[in-house]
């Protein structure tokens, strides 16, 4: 993480207690289903990861300094850093980006453009690593409004003994052929818990 975004230093931070949101397990509210069912949202992988970070950094104050976004673009380059993009008739309308690891993938940082665009990021998101059968969604830092989407609070220790359970476990990090937030896709998001971390 760095300070703020004039600030090219970076530090590494690793909290006693994580929160993370496990896999099919978002919380996706009656409004926002119903607004996903009137219009049609569509979303892209890694369409356009340096507008993506550069959108997630655009605002008053981030921690996302041109160091962080130097070494997450080479990181998208060698495969490992993903952005997806949401979209509504042609107009960009928010997004998000992460690493992919194992079968765990890490969230860096969301944006909206318009109302709600971050959350329907977060469904086609959950709607992807539910698919290709990841592991847990690591969302870092809680706060009110992750924790309105389904975050849970574990330990370190446990967080790391997910991480290297998981680890050696490579999946793809793809999107499915219909790239539609639809019915199915919210359903992957939301209902189809993994029996690996019920507990959670």
């Amino acid at each position: 993480m760095g300070d703020q975004n004039d600030d090219n230093k970076i530090f590494w931070c690793n909290p006693l207690i994580r929160a993370v949101i496990p896999i099919s397990k978002l919380h996706i509210s009656r409004s926002l289903k119903k607004l996903c069912a009137k219009k049609k949202f569509k979303f892209s992988i890694n369409y356009d990861f340096k507008t993506t970070i550069s959108n997630c950094a655009n605002r008053e104050e981030t921690w996302i300094n041109k160091s962080i976004m130097s070494i997450y673009n080479n990181l998208h380059d060698l495969g490992y850093a993903h952005s997806i993009e949401v979209w509504e008739d042609n107009e960009l309308k928010g997004g998000l980006y992460g690493i992919a690891i194992g079968r765990v993938f890490f969230a860096e940082s969301m944006f909206s453009k318009s109302s709600n665009g971050s959350k329907i990021a977060l469904i086609a998101l959950m709607g992807i690593l539910s698919l290709n059968k990841f592991l847990l969604l690591d969302v870092q830092f809680m706060t009110d409004h992750l924790k309105t989407l389904g975050a849970k609070e574990v330990s370190r220790s446990f967080f790391l003994h997910l991480i290297n359970k998981s680890k050696f476990n490579k999946v793809q990090f793809k999107q499915p052929s219909d790239c539609i937030i639809d019915k199915e896709l919210m359903y992957q998001a939301e209902k189809n818990s993994l029996v690996g971390i019920r507990k959670l």
